[in-house]
C-alpha cells in the first residue's frame, strides 16, 4: 500500500500528531519499559505558533504520514529564521519524528519536510530538533536501556536506521554524562573550588526565588554571552526565556541554581540543575492534570533523589579560572547531605573536550549518546 501524507492543520489533528507517539512505544514492552510519554498539554503549547514565543522568528509544518488507514509516523519542518540570520546559513530543522518501523513510511515523511524546507528557500536540514535547539534535541542510539531524564528525549533503536537510510548523515554527537554520588571525591572538589574563589576573589549563592524573574534575568544574560560561539547556538529573546523561566519556576529548587559572582557582587556564571520530574510524569501517561493523574504525579514526585545539571554558563571573560568547580563542587555537596544518589549532566557536545574533561573529574560516566543528523537538500 501507498504511504498518504497529511499536512496537520486542527487542534484535534494537532492532538492526533502528538498521541501517535503512544502507538509505537505501548506495543512493545521493551520501549513501554523505559519510555516517558511527553505531557500532551505541553507539547500542544509548544506546536501553537500564537503561543510560543519561538514562532515570533520562525515556522512551523507538521505531517502526518497513513498506512492502510492508519496513521503510521509523525514529522515536524521548521524554519528557524534567527538561526540562519546569526549563523549566515540556510539550514532548516526537522522534529517530533516518530514512526513505525518501516522505510517507506519514514522516507514520505522526510521528503514532505525537505520540499516544505526547500519551498522556504534552505539549502540543509537538521533534526531531530523539536522544534528549537533551546528545546529538546537529538536521536538516542546508545543507552536505550534506562530511560530519559527531565527534557531528554528516548526512541527505538531503529530509529538510527530510518534517519541514515534516508540519506541523513551524522552532524555532531552529543553525550549525557552519569553522575554517581558515591563515586564523587566532594572533600577534593570542594577543596579545588575554595582554592579558585580565594585566587579570584568569588562567592557562590543560590537563586533568590522571592525575586525570581531579575534572578532570571541574570542568567539570560550569561546564558546568551556565554553560549554565543556554541554549535548551533541561538541566542533567546526576552519573550523566548521569560517563556522557558516561567515554566521552569514550577519545578525549580532553590538550592539546585548557583550563582557565582565576583568581589562586587556581579554574577559571572551559572548553573541550572532541576529534579527529574520524569519520575513522576512517567506514571500519568501524559496528563498529570486530572485528579488521579495530579495524585499520582504528587505521590511519585514526594521524594526525587535524582536529577539533571542541563546547563552551566560563565561569562567569556572567566573562562578556564575553574569556575565550573566551585559550581560542580557546590551542587555535590548539597547532594551529599540530602540522599540525592545520582545526576545526569547533558547535553554536551562529544567533540567539547573541556567539558567532557570536567565530567570525567567529578566521576561521569559518558552512559548515553544521541545524534543530530544533517542532509542537504
Amino acid at each position: 500500500m501507498s504511504v498518504e501524507i497529511r499536512r496537520v492543520q486542527s487542534k484535534k489533528e494537532k492532538k492526533s500528531f502528538i498521541k501517535f507517539a503512544w502507538k509505537v512505544y505501548r506495543k512493545d514492552s521493551e520501549l513501554k519499559k523505559y519510555w516517558v510519554p511527553p505531557v500532551v498539554a505541553d507539547y500542544m503549547k509548544t506546536l501553537d505558533k500564537e503561543k510560543y514565543p519561538l514562532y515570533d522568528h520562525a515556522d512551523i509544518a507538521l505531517f502526518t504520514a497513513w498506512k492502510n488507514g492508519r496513521i503510521a509516523g509523525t514529522i515536524a519542518a521548521v524554519e528557524n529564521r534567527r538561526h540562519n540570520e546569526i549563523h549566515k546559513d540556510k539550514t532548516g530543522f526537522w522534529g517530533f519524528f516518530e514512526c513505525i518501523n518501516d522505510q517507506d513510511v519514514a522516507n514520505a515523511l522526510f521528503d514532505s519536510a525537505s520540499q516544505w524546507l526547500k519551498a522556504k528557500g534552505l539549502d540543509a536540514m537538521r533534526g531531530p530538533v523539536s522544534p528549537s535547539m533551546n528545546d529538546q534535541c537529538g536521536m538516542l542510539v546508545k543507552g536505550f536501556d534506562s530511560s530519559p531524564v527531565f527534557l531528554m528525549l528516548y526512541n527505538p533503536p531503529y530509529y538510527n536506521n530510518l534517519v541514515t537510510n534516508a540519506g541523513h548523515k551524522i552532524g555532531q554527537e552529543l553525550l549525557a554524562w552519569y553522575i554517581d554520588q558515591d563515586l564523587i571525591d566532594i572533600k577534593r572538589l570542594s577543596r579545588i573550588a575554595q582554592h579558585v574563589m580565594k585566587r579570584e576573589q568569588l562567592s557562590i549563592r543560590t537563586i533568590n526565588m522571592k525575586d525570581f524573574d531579575n534572578e532570571a534575568a541574570k542568567i539570560r544574560d550569561i546564558y546568551n554571552r556565554s553560549w554565543e560561539k556554541n554549535w548551533g547556538f541561538v541566542p533567546m529573546t526576552d519573550k523566548e526565556f521569560d517563556f522557558m523561566a516561567k515554566s521552569m519556576k514550577q519545578v525549580a529548587k532553590e538550592h539546585f541554581i548557583y550563582f557565582v559572582e565576583d568581589k562586587e557582587g556581579r554574577p559571572i556564571g551559572f548553573s541550572l540543575t532541576l529534579p527529574d520530574m520524569n519520575i513522576p510524569l512517567k506514571h500519568v501517561n501524559g496528563n498529570p492534570f486530572t485528579p488521579w493523574g495530579l495524585l499520582k504525579f504528587w505521590w511519585y514526585g514526594r521524594n526525587i533523589s535524582a536529577f539533571r545539571t542541563i546547563v552551566m554558563g560563565v561569562l567569556p571573560e572567566y573562562r578556564n579560572k575553574g569556575i565550573d568547580s566551585i559550581l560542580n563542587a557546590q551542587i555535590s555537596e548539597y547532594g551529599g547531605k540530602h540522599g540525592l544518589y545520582s545526576s545526569e549532566m547533558s547535553w554536551v557536545l562529544k567533540s567539547n573536550e573541556a567539558m567532557s574533561k570536567l565530567a570525567k573529574v567529578i566521576g561521569g560516566i559518558p552512559y548515553k549518546e544521541y545524534v543530530i543528523y544533517e542532509k542537504e537538500l
